[in-house]
C-alpha cells in the first residue's frame, strides 16, 4: 500500500522532468533501421517498472523498414511489428525517445522472433521476449554490442513490489535488462 501511495508523487515528478528534458513525438524524425525508440507504456505493469527502474521509460522497440514503411519491433503481448504512428499513439503523452546506434545503414533479422510471446518472469533464453530483452538481444546477436550489462533484479529499487516479483517468479537474483538500461551505452552513433 505504500509503494502506491509513494508511486503517485514520483510519476508526476518524473513526468515533470521528461516534459523538460525530451520533445514531444515529432512524426518527421528521420528514422533509420536500427534505431531504437523508447516510450511511457500505458501498460498495467509500466508504473512498476517506471517506479523498479527509477525512470519514467517503461517500453522500448527497434525501428524496421519493411516495404518502405517504418515499424517498430516490439514484445507486447507477443513480439510483433507495430507501424510507427500506431505504436507513437499507443504511448504515454506521444513521448518518445529515439536513439540511433549506427550513423551507416543496417539490416535488422527479425522473422525469427516474430510471434515469440511475451515474458512476463523477466527470463533470458526462455523462448518467450519482453521488450528491451529484445532490442538487447539483437544488437547482441546481430551486431556484437553489448548495448548495456545485465543487472540482478535486486540492484533495482524493489521496495513495496517484493510480492507481485515472487507472484510472477522472478527472483532477485536473475539478469534483467530494462529500457532505461539501455540508454547508458556510451558508444552511440558507431
Amino acid at each position: 500500500m505504500k509503494a502506491k501511495k509513494m508511486m503517485k508523487p514520483f510519476l508526476m515528478v518524473m513526468l515533470f522532468l521528461c516534459t523538460s528534458l525530451f520533445a514531444f513525438a515529432d512524426k518527421s524524425v528521420d528514422y533509420k533501421e536500427g534505431d531504437i525508440v523508447f516510450q511511457i507504456s500505458k501498460s498495467k505493469q509500466s508504473p512498476l517498472i517506471q517506479y523498479a527502474t527509477k525512470s519514467f521509460l517503461s517500453h522500448c522497440g527497434i525501428i524496421v523498414e519493411k516495404n518502405n514503411k517504418f515499424y517498430v519491433l516490439e514484445a507486447s503481448n507477443r513480439v510483433k511489428l507495430t507501424d510507427i504512428d500506431s505504436w507513437i499513439n499507443r504511448g504515454r503523452f506521444g513521448l518518445v525517445v529515439h536513439c540511433r546506434v549506427f550513423n551507416k545503414p543496417v539490416k535488422i533479422k527479425y522473422a525469427k522472433y516474430l510471434g515469440m510471446p511475451y515474458d512476463l518472469s523477466f527470463k533470458f533464453n526462455n523462448n518467450k521476449m519482453y521488450c528491451s530483452e529484445l532490442v538487447y538481444e539483437i544488437y547482441k546477436n546481430q551486431f556484437g554490442i553489448e548495448l548495456c550489462r545485465p543487472r540482478q533484479v535486486k540492484s533495482y529499487r524493489l521496495f513495496g513490489i517484493r510480492n507481485k516479483l515472487k507472484q510472477r517468479g522472478i527472483s532477485e537474483n536473475q539478469m534483467v535488462v530494462a529500457p532505461c538500461d539501455l540508454l547508458d551505452y556510451p558508444h552511440y552513433l558507431l
